[in-house]
């Protein structure tokens, strides 16, 4: 699941439910090792035999399709996709190619039809990864060149050039009037290179007004840029600060997330004793400097005497990566209903991981492993029902995404350019984040998007029996939003969060197994039920601020209600949708208005807006230019809080 927020954990237990009926594990169990030790009382399956070689003389039948009708095979399935020998099935990694044609083999294995492009399995398309830094690549501080290594490395949104300009020390490089703190107050950055600390005025100081125990998205680096730039710098230098990270070895750029959008300024990073020669030079250390600050919390910048050039060469990285979508052709072609799951994870980390320290496999066991196991056990019991000669009237689309974390752009891009007819989807139901039930509760998001959902919905849940709680909106942070932006009823499961979210320990062992597969035949009766009724009447449902965000817990200050398309990486902000109700559907703001000004800050991507964002508080009337059939529109708009 894709987020952008902080986590608020919500440790969930897992719920104990009488024992799955013994069966043999079959191919995914073989494939993901030895099988689970088996729970206190659980029957253990009984050994397969080996079959026995046909004569030669009689050609063998074809094998009918083995449904995967178990919630140990289902458990099974969780296992091989959250193996770290699959690499976190990151996008630029071998494992996402592991994982599709596991879930491609397990499709075949089912009777699903190859339901792509051109009758294939494959829904090709290429995303950006991320940087490997190039030649030349150099900082030349008094005369002395660094190269590219352990006293100097390129920011991975740095802008390729060479810069020369003279350098400023700014302290934290924060402008934060919410926080009555502002490091570019009385000195001049324009045309400079701004020389700034890492994080944020008392680190480690639970008084400090920035919280130190607890960073704002004032620490992060890419704020730091853009409010550098805007304040009319040119290049950036950080550096860790000495107080409690001196000596820390600089991080080259990652090869593998999402730091592949530009900052629009030349970005580096410099060793803390180099920096601290720089600041000398204007009378101080740097560790007095920080000190400074640090003890009254108040702002300290200062210009320096020297000049510095600072040269970055960037490669961007691609990859090719593909959805992977089978069929169960139904009676009338022209009707479609679509189940969907995203396969990929974080990789070894990135931006996105709450352990960014860890350069692991995020494994990725219930995000989102646990929804494409339930993705194949929905088809698995749908071709279970059509060997007692039941066929639907819809025909079946279980399409498991890529490139959900990076911005459902597996999602998006099946929209943009469908398989089938876009007009023929009636509806989708998407699993993410189902493995870890606890006490009965299931979320269920989406339910205001078709007049027929809500008694659907309680219907289906007469032999389920969970705690249902749901949400009207169809808009959040999974792969149903490129589905809902299109005016297709969406519905969305989710068994809620918990502290291993986006973590390397989001691991197989600790999903509710029973749990899963009671989600799983939910999810089947929900495909059953719409397949039997006419096609559901899509209502635009209004936000839902009750939910908050998919990881827990509320927003962070301003809210506007967009819809970014996260497809579009430069070039401003290009919106799929706005909220019903919301600040931007008031100030008249459409799907397809193109954000490149935010209240006087210039907006190339998403991080742009974020930061602009972020800036602002809730009440305040805000200017925002757009793009809207090539013509610049200026809309004024009045900030809310976020839900």
């Amino acid at each position: 699941m894709r987020t952008s927020k902080p986590l608020v954990a919500a440790a969930l237990l897992i719920l104990s439910v009488a024992p799955a009926r013994p069966q043999a594990i079959g191919e995914w169990g073989r494939l993901g090792g030895a099988a689970r030790p088996p729970a206190a009382g659980r029957p253990v399956a009984a050994p397969v035999p080996a079959r026995a070689a046909k004569p030669a003389a009689k050609p063998a039948r074809p094998a009918a399709p083995l449904a995967l009708a178990d919630s140990a095979q289902e458990l099974a399935i969780v296992r091989r996709l959250a193996d770290p020998a699959l690499e976190g099935r990151g996008a630029s990694t071998a494992g996402i190619e592991k994982a599709a044609t596991l879930i491609r083999s397990e499709m075949e294995r089912i009777g699903l039809r190859p339901a792509g492009p051109g009758d294939g399995w494959g829904e090709p398309f290429e995303v950006t990864t991320g940087v490997e830094v190039g030649t030349p690549s150099f900082i030349t501080v008094a005369g002395r060149r660094l190269d590219e290594g352990e006293d100097y490395e390129p920011l991975g949104f740095s802008t390729n050039g060479t810069l020369r300009a003279p350098v400023v020390f700014a302290g934290y490089g924060i402008t934060a009037p919410g926080f009555d703190y502002d490091d570019y107050a009385g000195i001049d950055a324009r045309e400079r290179i701004v020389l700034v600390l890492t994080n944020e005025p008392g680190e480690m100081d639970s008084t400090s007004r920035f919280d130190g125990t607890v960073n704002t998205p004032h620490a992060e680096l890419r704020t730091k840029a853009i409010n550098a730039r805007e304040h009319g710098a040119l290049g950036l230098i950080v550096v860790n600060g000495p107080r409690w990270h001196a000596g820390e070895p600089l991080r080259r750029p990652r090869a593998d997330g999402g730091g592949y959008m530009s900052g629009g300024l030349v970005a580096a990073l410099l060793a803390d004793s180099i920096a601290d020669r720089l600041v000398r030079r204007a009378g101080e250390s740097l560790a007095q400097a920080q000190m400074d600050i640090d003890n009254v919390t108040k702002p300290h910048s200062f210009t320096l005497p020297d000049s510095v050039t600072l040269t970055v060469t960037l490669r961007r990285t691609r990859s090719k990566v593909h959805n992977v979508v089978g069929a169960i052709p139904g009676r009338d072609t022209t009707r479609v209903l679509v189940v969907g799951a995203h396969y990929d994870h974080l990789g070894y980390g990135g931006e996105s991981s709450l352990a960014p320290d860890q350069h692991v496999p995020h494994v990725g066991a219930d995000d989102n492993a646990s929804g494409t196991a339930a993705l194949l056990g929905t088809a698995g019991l749908m071709a279970q029902r059509m060997k007692g000669g039941w066929r639907p009237e819809h025909t079946l689309l279980f399409c498991a995404f890529t490139g959900e974390e990076m911005g459902l752009v597996g999602s998006s891009h099946f929209v943009d350019d469908p398989p089938r007819p876009l007009g023929s989807v009636e509806a989708m139901l998407n699993m993410d984040m189902v493995g870890r039930l606890r006490d009965d509760k299931l979320m269920v998001m989406g339910a205001g998007t078709a007049e027929e959902f809500p008694a659907l919905i309680e219907s289906a849940n007469r032999t389920a029996g969970f705690q249902i709680k749901t949400s009207s909106d169809g808009y959040g942070p999974s792969d149903h939003s490129s589905f809902y932006k299109k005016k297709v009823p969406v519905l969305m499961l989710f068994t809620g969060a918990h502290a291993d979210y986006h973590k390397p320990s989001d691991t197989w062992d600790k999903i509710n197994e029973n749990g899963l597969w009671r989600v799983t035949r939910f999810a089947a009766a929900l495909v059953e039920s719409l397949d039997a009724r006419p096609r559901p009447r899509f209502v635009q449902a209004k936000s839902d601020s009750n939910v908050g965000r998919i990881a827990g817990g509320g927003g962070y200050g301003a809210y506007l209600g967009t819809i970014p398309d996260y497809m579009q990486t430069e070039g401003g902000v290009l919106l799929s949708g706005v909220r019903s109700g919301s600040p931007a559907e008031q100030a008249g703001l459409r799907q397809a208005d193109v954000i490149v000004r935010f209240d006087g800050v210039g907006i190339d991507n998403i991080y742009d807006y974020t930061f602009a964002l972020r800036s602002r508080k809730p009440g305040q009337q805000v200017a925002l230019t757009v793009r809207r059939d090539g013509v610049l529109v200026t809309l004024n708009a009045t900030l809310g809080r976020r839900p």
